[in-house]
This record gives C-alpha cells, sequence and structure tokens, in this order.
C-alpha cells in the first residue's frame, strides 16, 4: 500500500472502472442528467477515481476520447500541482489536507450527505500556473448496489476575485481617498507656512499610495488576463532593491519598523522589467512589514546563484506548516476572510512575466524569508 498524508491511497484497477462505467454509461437517465447540468461533473468510486464524467467536463479538461479521465482522480484530471507530490497520487499528499475537493469527497463518503466547500486549486498547463477558485460538491448515491458520489464542480473565481476587490481594493481605495481629502480640507483652512508644509507633504504622501493602489490592481488585472506589456531594459539590482526599500518606507506599514538593505547585497545588472520586479519586491517588503510588530527589522538582500540573481526579504516571523502549504494560493489569506492577493501576486507576476520562480523558507531559528530568482539575461 502506498503512504499516505491524508486520504486513503488505494485505487481500484483500470478494468473494474471500465466494468462501472459501462453500468453508468447504459443508463439512460445517468447520461441525461449529467450532461443536462452546466457545472463541470463526474461520477467517482470509493477511491475518489472519476467513473463517468460529463461533456462539460470533458471539454473543459480538453479530453476528447471518454476514456481518457477513467480512473484519474478530480487532482490528476486538472493537473494539480499537488498530485504528484506522492506516489500515492491526488489526496494523498500534506499539501490535500487543506484541499475542499478532497475534504468534500471525504466528509460525504463518511456522513453520506451532500457537502460542498471551496477549493483553491493551482494546475499546471503548457508550462505555466494557472490559478481556480471553485466550489465543489460531493453527493453520494448508491447504483447497483455499489455506492457512488457525483461531484460536481462550479468555477467561482470570477466571483472571488470580485469579492477582493470589494474588501480590499474598494475599501482600501476609498480609506485613502478620504484621508487625502481630510488633510486637503486641513490645508485649504490654515495660513500658517509650517502647517502647509507639514500638510502638503502628508497629502503627497496620501496620493502616493492613491495611485500605487490602483496601479497594482491595473497590473495584476492585465497579468492574470495575460495582457501584461513586458519592458526588458538593463537595470542594476541593488538599485531595484533600495528603491524598493525607500518607497514602501514612505508608507504607513513602514511606521514603527525597519528596512534595511543588506551591506554585502550585490550589484548585478539584470535584463528585465525593472518596474515589475520592484514591485514584486515591494509586495514582499509588504507582508514582511505586515507579519511583525513594531520595532521589527525587514532585511532586504540580493546575490547570485547561478545564472540568476535572487532578491530576498527576510522577518523575523515563523510561518506555521498549515499555513505553509497554502502559501502562494490565489484567495488565501492569514489576514481574515476575502483578502490574499500579495503572495499571489509575487508568484504570478515572477513566473509567469519575469520567466524567473518564487519561493519562501521560514524557521523558528532563522525567520521568514521569502525570495525571487531571475534570470540575468
Amino acid at each position: 500500500m502506498d503512504n499516505t498524508f491524508f486520504a486513503p491511497a488505494e485505487k481500484e484497477e483500470i478494468n473494474k472502472i471500465k466494468e462501472r462505467n459501462k453500468e453508468l454509461s447504459d443508463s439512460d437517465y445517468i447520461n441525461f442528467i449529467l450532461n443536462a447540468v452546466p457545472e463541470l461533473a463526474a461520477i467517482i468510486n470509493k477511491d475518489r477515481q472519476i467513473i463517468f464524467s460529463n461533456d462539460s467536463l470533458l471539454n473543459f479538461l480538453g479530453i476528447i476520447d471518454k476514456e481518457g479521465v477513467l480512473g484519474l482522480r478530480p487532482g490528476e484530471a486538472v493537473n494539480c500541482i499537488n498530485a504528484d507530490l506522492n506516489k500515492g497520487g491526488c489526496g494523498t499528499s500534506e499539501n490535500c489536507k487543506y484541499c475542499g475537493a478532497v475534504n468534500a469527497i471525504l466528509i460525504s463518503q463518511d456522513t453520506m450527505v451532500a457537502v460542498t466547500k471551496e477549493c483553491r486549486i493551482t494546475t499546471k498547463k503548457d508550462g505555466a500556473h494557472e490559478y481556480l477558485d471553485l466550489k465543489v460538491t460531493s453527493s453520494p448515491f448508491k447504483f447497483n448496489d455499489n455506492y457512488y458520489s457525483i461531484l460536481s464542480v462550479d468555477d467561482i473565481s470570477d466571483y472571488k476575485r470580485r469579492k477582493i476587490l470589494e474588501k480590499i481594493f474598494f475599501h482600501d481605495v476609498i480609506n485613502l481617498a478620504g484621508g487625502l481629502r481630510g488633510f486637503v480640507e486641513l490645508l485649504k483652512d490654515t495660513t500658517v507656512p509650517d502647517e502647509m508644509i507639514k500638510y502638503t507633504n502628508v497629502v503627497d504622501k496620501i496620493s502616493q499610495e492613491l495611485l500605487d493602489e490602483i496601479v497594482s490592481q491595473r497590473t495584476l488585472t492585465f497579468a492574470e488576463h495575460n495582457d501584461l506589456a513586458v519592458d526588458m531594459t538593463a537595470f542594476s539590482s541593488l538599485e531595484a532593491l533600495k528603491e524598493s526599500a525607500e518607497y514602501i518606507g514612505q508608507h504607513a506599514i513602514a511606521r514603527n519598523k525597519k528596512i534595511l538593505v543588506n551591506h554585502n547585497a550585490l550589484d548585478i545588472t539584470i535584463n528585465n522589467d525593472s518596474t515589475l520586479l520592484k514591485r514584486v519586491i515591494i509586495n514582499m517588503i509588504k507582508n514582511a512589514l505586515e507579519a511583525v510588530g513594531n520595532n521589527s527589522t525587514v532585511i532586504l538582500n540580493s546575490y547570485l546563484e547561478n545564472d540568476d540573481v535572487v532578491f530576498s526579504v527576510n522577518n523575523e516571523g515563523f510561518i506555521p506548516r498549515d499555513i505553509q502549504l497554502q502559501i502562494f494560493q490565489r484567495s488565501f489569506s492569514t489576514k481574515g476572510m476575502n483578502r490574499g492577493l500579495g503572495t499571489y501576486s509575487i508568484k504570478l507576476l515572477t513566473e509567469r512575466y519575469l520567466k524567473g520562480k518564487a519561493n519562501f523558507e521560514t524557521s523558528i531559528q532563522n525567520g521568514t524569508t521569502f525570495f525571487v530568482k531571475i534570470p540575468i539575461q
């Protein structure tokens, strides 16, 4: 028996699966019902393997031959990045503990009632990562003395995206705009030169934050829709690091905290998009600052590793294991519901547009370090 960190690893033989598929396919009402629903739908056995799939699912997967999906588990069918982490397959890796699809299936099998859960999944397609937010329902039923589950999947990526916009973007923009208006009113009401200078400086900082919030959201939206243009230029790695530190150091998030650039940080000429890279570094710094309290220090560094320049951001905090396993997923956040674009945007921009790699390390002794590896050329 294969080892597993979560769900059972046993699988049914393909010949038995084909027999079950024929039984289900011969039933006109099963064919009719599953193909009548607009959602992606499949019938799975007790081992979570696909026995029957509707046309919507086959079209989504780009599979013409219906037998091409038989015996696969859901994560294996959509090419989930966690499906092959453990030899037991989909549902057996440590990461799978937090998969909504696997949990919905297991709970419904145990309770024999329909269970619905949200599922964040990262898939591999044409060498690139795709990010999905899904609502998965597992409904158990009995057919010819065998127990199965109907698995229906609804893509809620757009819905989750809108909720995040409402909770993060609109909330933050309204707050910034409100603060800006308040200081403009103060500026209008004063004739004292020192106060005018003070208020003008505050207005300048808030307006810069407001502009950055809008540009960040636009960049992420373009990136998700593959509409982001990359401007390749030669630039200094050290300057990119210092400019990012200086920029975020002016924001409220850096108040009572220190941002230091390692004195050994290397200065290397890179040919890439400096604006996008600085946005990635700024997001890493923001995440690091949010993770620590007052009087804490965030340390930035850059160094050479083979043919890549590594940009790293370290803070003294430690990320618990359950959170580690969900980092970089879209919509996941430790800051509450309907947040979670920081680490996701880091990985998206780095790997899809800068042609690099994003990752992190965390330990109680050394804190947490997020880093991106960017090719020199």
